[in-house]
């Protein structure tokens, strides 16, 4: 285990050692000290209480001899090279300073220092989403909630993910990056991960939304239950009685535009029988079955085979099929008359005497 003082040792150190670097460019001193103190804490995790620093100087002359760069002070060091990126460096350096400088500075530093796990984590995660997002084919819901979903039944999109882990750990330790251009692109790539993390979580957020309300509003949705409905009660039968109150069969039923009226959802129409109340919704309707035809779901009341009769693992005869009793014998007739006149007839002007031709006596003709 290593202690926090072990810790802040191998800071100063790195820090020694970056000062003995100070005469190179900032960017070769970033190349040859990246990963330096991953490098020295895996060391100390190895080597225990036995683990000791090298003398700074002795160090940054190694590193400078093995990138063959010229020793300090000598004619040949390049020199500096002032840059907007060396600015911002520089001046992101000073800042950490002056905040580790304080108690409760130095506090949060470390604990966000402790925290870099966790962060190395969320940017595989984000990278795995971009790879998705550009590559991986998606279903139905969309966007950033497939890619999640799919984990659940995909195992190339745990082997991405891992994959994306694998390389954000070992980069956040200061691995897998020996080029200078692999560590641009690291740099560049994380930049924009950060970029993307609110964007990513927005849009999560949106999607559970969308999907919760969904599932919320689902039994209130005019589509939640299939066919014919009342007050979200599914109509099984409709029975229907003439003007003398007596039941009638065979009742062809369409809406206001000509389509048969039917008691089952648009899915599965075709079939002979009603799947939703094959379920255990009570007894089985059958629609009307004519060789040739298509099954008719409009001709009522439907024939039906009771839900006792019904089982899944044999094959139902359909034949079996029956008439159900009405709910009632015979219902109030409708009144007498033409229902069509609902209402008295306007009168019209009445013929004048003068206009009325008086009504001539017939006479008798003797032949």
């Amino acid at each position: 285990m290593i202690t926090t003082t072990v810790h802040d040792d191998i800071r100063a150190f790195a820090a020694a050692v970056r000062s003995h670097l100070d005469d190179l460019p900032l960017d070769e001193v970033n190349d040859l000290l990246d990963g330096l103190e991953a490098d020295l804490a895996d060391q100390a995790s190895e080597a225990g209480e036995q683990f000791t620093l090298p003398d700074a100087a002795t160090y940054a002359a190694e590193l400078r001899a093995a990138a063959g760069l010229p020793e300090r002070g000598s004619a040949a060091t390049p020199k500096k090279r002032f840059t907007l990126v060396d600015d911002v460096r520089r001046g992101w350096a000073e800042l950490h300073d002056r905040v580790r400088a304080t108690a409760m500075g130095a506090w949060l530093l470390d604990l966000l220092v402790s925290l870099r796990p966790a962060w190395w984590v969320l940017r595989g995660v984000v990278f795995y989403l971009w790879f998705f997002l550009a590559f991986m084919p998606r279903p139905s819901t969309g966007g950033i909630l497939d890619a999640i979903l799919t984990l659940s039944y995909n195992p190339v999109s745990w082997a991405i993910l891992l994959a994306c882990l694998l390389v954000s750990v070992h980069w956040g330790r200061g691995r897998w990056a020996p080029f200078a251009w692999l560590r641009v692109v690291r740099t560049t790539l994380t930049v924009f991960a950060v970029i993307a993390v609110p964007m990513f979580a927005g849009s999560f957020s949106t999607a559970l939304t969308k999907l919760f309300v969904g599932w919320v509003d689902a039994p209130q949705a005019a589509d939640a239950t299939p066919g014919l409905a009342v007050d979200g009660q599914r109509i099984r039968n409709i029975y229907a009685y003439d003007a003398a109150g007596n039941p009638i069969t065979g009742v062809q039923l369409f809406d206001q535009d000509g389509n048969p009226l039917r008691t089952i959802g648009g899915v599965g129409s075709s079939e002979p029988y009603d799947a939703y109340f094959a379920g255990g919704g009570g007894p089985v309707p059958v629609a009307d079955s004519y060789p040739g035809a298509a099954p008719l779901w409009n001709v009522y009341p439907l024939r039906e085979i009771p839900a006792d009769d019904w089982a899944w693992d044999t094959m139902t005869d359909l034949a079996t099929a029956t008439l159900p009793a009405f709910p009632f014998d015979r219902v109030q007739p409708l009144p007498q008359g033409d229902r069509s006149a609902s209402a008295a007839p306007t009168p019209g002007p009445t013929p004048s005497a003068e206009a009325t031709p008086a009504a001539q006596p017939t006479q008798a003709v003797t032949p």
